[in-house]
C-alpha cells in the first residue's frame, strides 16, 4: 500500500513512471540551455543500453533578444532576417493569408452562422484577426486536425457554417474525418487550404501538393483554386453559400500579386486569353489557381511562335465543369497546368471527364512529379522541375508540332453538354459564374 502511495506521489511530480511502465528508461527533466547538464544526461542515457527517454526542457528563442521579444511565436516563422535587428530583409507585399483573413471577416460580419476552426495555428492561417473580432466564434482545438474536422461536422449539424483553416500539407491527417464525418453526411463545411503547391523555404514536408489528389475522391466535394485576391474573395463567398456538402479553397504561400481580369465568362470558367488575330484555336491551356499567371506567360510565348492559345481559369476546379468540355471540343490540344501532383489532380480529372464525354481531343497534363523535393526556394524548385513558362512553352510547342494539324479549324466544333446535372446557377455576384454541383 505504501509503495503505491509513494509511486502515486512520484508520478504526480514526475513523468518517469509513465515511461517506465512502458518499459522505457527516463532521464530528466534537464535544462536544455545548460550544455554540461545535457551532456551528463546523454552519457547517462547511453549507459542504459536500451530505449531511453531524455526529457530536455528548452525555451524557444532564448538568448536571441529579437526572438525573446516576440511574445506571439518567438520568430517561429520569421523567414530571412537581418541577424542584428531581427527584422525581415524584404518587405512582403499583400499576402494570400491576409486576403483570406479580410474576406472571411467581411462575410462573418454579415452572417452569424459563420465560425472558424484552427488546429493550434490561428496566426499562420489568418484567423487571429477573426478571433479578435469574434472571440466566441473561433475554436482552437490544438494540434489535432482530426478533431478540428469532426468538430466542424458537429457545428454544421447544429446549423453553423464552419470554416476550417489548415495548411495543405496537414490535410492528410484529417482525411478520414473529411470523408466519413463531413462528406458522408453532406455537411456544409468549408476547408481553407493555405500553403498549397510548392512552399519552397518551408522544406519538403510542407509542400502542399497532395490536397487535390485526396479531395478528388471525396464524394460531393467541390474545390476552388483562386488565381488572385478578388477571386479568393468571390470563391470564398460562393463556398459559404453552399449548404448541401463540403467545399475547399486552396491558395499558395506568399504575395498574392495583382488581379488578373477575365476577358469573358463562359459556362463557369473565366477566359483569360484568346488566340491573337489570324491564329487558330490550337491549344486550350487550363491554368489552375495561381498557375493562371504562368499559363498567360506560356500563351504569350506560343503566340509569338504562331500557335493560337486560349487560356482559361476553371475557378471551381473539381469536379470538372461543362465549360471546360465545351472549350476542349473546339481546340486541337488540351493542356492542364497545376501545382499539384500529376497523379489524381485536376489534370487527371479533366482526362477522365473528356473520356466520359467521348471527346477525343489530344490531352497533356503539366504538374508536379510525385516525389519529395529538396529544400530550396519556390522559384528554384519550380525551375528544377521544368515548371517555368519557357520550359512549358517548349514542351507544348513539341506536342503541337507532333500533332501536325495546326493552322486549320476544320476539326474544331461545338460541344453540347450531355447533361445539365453537373452545373447549378452561380453563387457569386456574376450570374455567368457557376460552381459545380455536388456529385451524387
Amino acid at each position: 500500500f505504501m509503495h503505491s502511495v509513494k509511486a502515486g506521489i512520484k508520478d504526480s511530480l514526475s513523468p518517469q513512471l509513465l515511461f517506465t511502465d512502458l518499459g522505457l528508461k527516463y532521464v530528466g527533466p534537464v535544462d536544455g540551455h545548460d550544455e554540461r547538464a545535457v551532456e551528463v544526461a546523454l552519457r547517462k542515457a547511453r549507459g542504459f543500453g536500451g530505449p531511453v527517454i531524455v526529457h530536455v526542457v528548452t525555451r524557444k528563442g532564448m538568448g536571441y533578444p529579437p526572438a525573446e521579444a516576440d511574445q506571439a511565436e518567438q520568430m517561429h516563422t520569421c523567414g530571412v532576417i537581418d541577424p542584428v535587428t531581427g527584422q525581415a530583409t524584404k518587405v512582403a507585399g499583400p499576402g494570400w493569408t491576409a486576403a483570406f483573413s479580410d474576406a472571411l471577416i467581411g462575410y462573418a460580419m454579415k452572417r452569424r452562422d459563420i465560425v472558424a476552426i484552427t488546429a493550434a495555428m490561428p496566426g499562420p492561417t489568418g484567423l487571429t484577426a477573426f478571433g479578435q473580432r469574434f472571440p466566441d466564434r473561433l475554436f482552437d482545438v490544438g494540434i489535432a486536425e482530426q478533431h478540428a474536422m469532426t468538430s466542424a461536422a458537429g457545428l454544421a449539424m447544429g446549423g453553423m457554417h464552419p470554416v476550417v483553416a489548415i495548411y495543405s500539407t496537414f490535410l492528410n491527417r484529417a482525411f478520414d474525418q473529411i470523408m466519413m464525418d463531413v462528406a458522408l453526411h453532406k455537411l456544409p463545411v468549408t476547408i481553407v487550404l493555405d500553403r498549397a503547391g510548392i512552399t519552397g523555404s518551408d522544406g519538403p514536408s510542407h509542400n502542399g501538393m497532395w490536397d487535390l489528389s485526396m479531395l478528388s475522391i471525396v464524394p460531393g466535394m467541390r474545390v476552388a483554386a483562386p488565381r488572385d485576391a478578388t477571386r479568393l474573395r468571390e470563391e470564398l463567398g460562393e463556398a459559404l453559400d453552399v449548404d448541401d456538402g463540403p467545399t475547399a479553397i486552396r491558395f499558395p504561400k506568399g504575395d498574392v500579386g495583382e488581379d488578373i481580369p477575365a476577358l469573358k465568362h463562359r459556362s463557369g470558367v473565366d477566359v483569360l486569353a484568346v488566340p491573337a488575330a489570324g491564329l487558330t484555336h490550337d491549344v486550350l491551356l487550363v491554368g489552375v489557381g495561381v498557375f493562371a499567371s504562368m499559363a498567360l506567360a506560356v500563351a504569350k510565348r506560343l503566340h509569338n511562335q504562331g500557335i493560337g492559345v486560349t487560356v482559361i481559369d476553371p475557378r471551381w476546379v473539381l469536379p470538372v465543369c461543362d465549360g471546360v468540355l465545351e472549350l476542349a471540343h473546339a481546340h486541337k490540344l488540351i493542356v492542364t497546368l497545376e501545382d499539384n501532383g500529376v497523379n489524381g489532380g485536376v489534370g487527371a480529372a479533366v482526362s477522365t471527364a473528356l473520356r466520359r464525354a467521348e471527346i477525343d481531343t489530344p490531352y497533356r497534363d503539366v504538374g508536379l512529379p510525385q516525389e519529395f523535393y529538396n529544400h530550396a526556394s519556390r522559384s528554384e524548385v519550380l525551375a528544377d522541375l521544368g515548371l517555368t513558362d519557357q520550359d512549358i512553352s517548349r514542351r507544348i510547342t513539341g506536342w503541337v508540332v507532333a500533332l501536325g494539324n495546326c493552322g486549320s479549324d476544320d476539326n474544331a466544333g461545338q460541344y453540347e453538354p450531355r447533361s445539365s446535372q453537373t452545373m447549378q446557377p452561380g453563387l457569386g455576384n456574376d450570374a455567368n459564374r457557376q460552381i459545380p454541383s455536388r456529385t451524387e
